[in-house]
């Protein structure tokens, strides 16, 4: 295969189908370039805010996403050792404040409807870009398997270890952030009711570590995901199989209902977090990073495919509104995203800090504060999760001085 193409997005996750489906939308063209041989996601569990929920409905995707998501109404969160409850959170209250509800999917639930309506012949899959040269007429992308093609447009949606970025860049690998990850999906029926009590959402947190548990597809599935700080290399990569026994250790003296959950896990995953620098190096020219090859984050905030997701809705708004000068439409696209982003991002180490903190009196009460003000505080996502990509595409955001 060779010619050209207007768009070339580079990979086909999360962030390379909504950025198509949101170019679409708009009546632009684009092709995928995927390196895998069929598109499909690690099991795992996924949220997303109100804030992309609200941009990926603007694109026609809301009614697919609504019939494979769960909307819990709240969560709860527990002393990890005690079982004492430090806070409660009603999330029946997002779809009023924040005009869309938080929903949580399987990621290849997620990932099916982002995939479901486009076009086959734009999909190509076991294309792995092995090189680009940026000419004045266009970019000319080179792939492992022989062939090329020149895009006027290239979008680089292809994750951490992005070849786009290297090309631009060089070599710029992420660093270790000295946390780990554990991760487990179980059967729902196996997990004891009383566990999940009362909203199917506990998060139970301790010094240096915190562990969430929440269902996906209705009640058909438990998800598990962990954070704990650690002085040990843990490797990169969301298939490394783990111990469970190794996972039990990792917390240990848990209260009866956490000790109920453990003792359910029979397989699981672990892999070490990496992440970047906060950097401007988004792109230049007609070339524009976005997700994780932009802006790789931590998952505290619950933010790494929400971010992705603004990503291409605004990129698809600049776009569209600049077609007589793509270059110049990106450039608008790093003004508004960059800002908004390393606030994001600053945030997620500051919760990572909060939520592992020693002094459980100084953690408790800063909990406290978030949920009866459900703003302002320390721990505020109001912030993240109220903004409106929509009307504010094009607009500065409002980042509030983080730590």
């Amino acid at each position: 295969m060779s010619g050209s193409c207007p768009i070339a997005i580079i990979g086909g996750g999360l962030a390379g189908l909504a950025t198509a489906q949101a170019l679409a939308a708009f009546g632009l063209e684009a092709e995928i370039f995927e390196r895998a041989s069929s598109l499909g996601e690690i099991g795992a569990g996924i949220n997303i805010s109100p804030q992309a929920v609200k941009a990926l409905a603007a694109i026609g995707l809301g009614e697919r996403l609504a019939a494979v998501a769960n909307v819990l109404p709240g969560f709860i969160t527990r002393d990890m050792h005690t079982g004492e409850q430090l806070e409660a959170y009603d999330r029946g209250v997002d779809r009023a404040r924040y005009g869309a509800p938080h929903q949580t999917f399987h990621r290849a639930d997620l990932m099916q409807a982002l995939a479901s309506g486009i076009d086959p012949n734009r999909l190509h899959l076991d294309h792995r870009l092995v090189a680009l040269e940026e000419r004045a007429s266009g970019t000319l992308l080179s792939f492992a398997n022989g062939t090329t093609r020149e895009a006027a447009i290239v979008i680089a949606a292809d994750g951490i270890h992005s070849v786009v970025r290297r090309a631009l860049y060089g070599e710029d690998d992420p660093s270790y952030t000295g946390q780990m990850v554990w991760r487990a999906l179980l059967k729902g029926s196996e997990v004891p009711s009383f566990v999940m009590e009362p909203h199917g959402r506990v998060q139970w947190l301790s010094a240096g570590r915190h562990f969430w548990a929440y269902y996906l597809r209705g009640r058909e599935v438990v998800n598990i995901v962990t954070q704990e700080d650690t002085d040990k290399w843990v490797e990169e990569g969301w298939s490394i199989p783990g111990d469970p026994a190794e996972m039990r250790l990792s917390f240990p003296n848990p209260e009866p209902n956490l000790k109920a959950l453990l003792d359910v896990v029979t397989e699981c995953s672990k892999w070490g977090l990496f992440t970047r620098p906060l950097t401007e190096k988004w792109g230049r020219g007609r070339i524009q990073l976005i997700g994780d090859a932009a802006h790789a984050m931590l998952p505290n905030a619950g933010q790494g495919a929400c971010q992705a997701f603004e990503d291409a809705y605004i990129l698809a708004r600049w776009l569209d509104a600049r077609r007589d000068d793509p270059a110049d439409a990106l450039a608008h696209f790093r003004r508004i995203r960059i800002p908004r982003v390393h606030g994001v991002q600053k945030r997620s180490f500051a919760n990572a800090r909060i939520k592992h903190m020693h002094d459980r009196a100084a953690q408790k009460a800063i909990l406290e504060t978030d949920h009866k003000t459900g703003r302002g505080s320390e721990m505020s996502m109001d912030w993240i999760v109220g903004y409106d990509p929509v009307a504010d595409w094009n607009k500065e955001p409002v980042v509030p001085a983080i730590a």
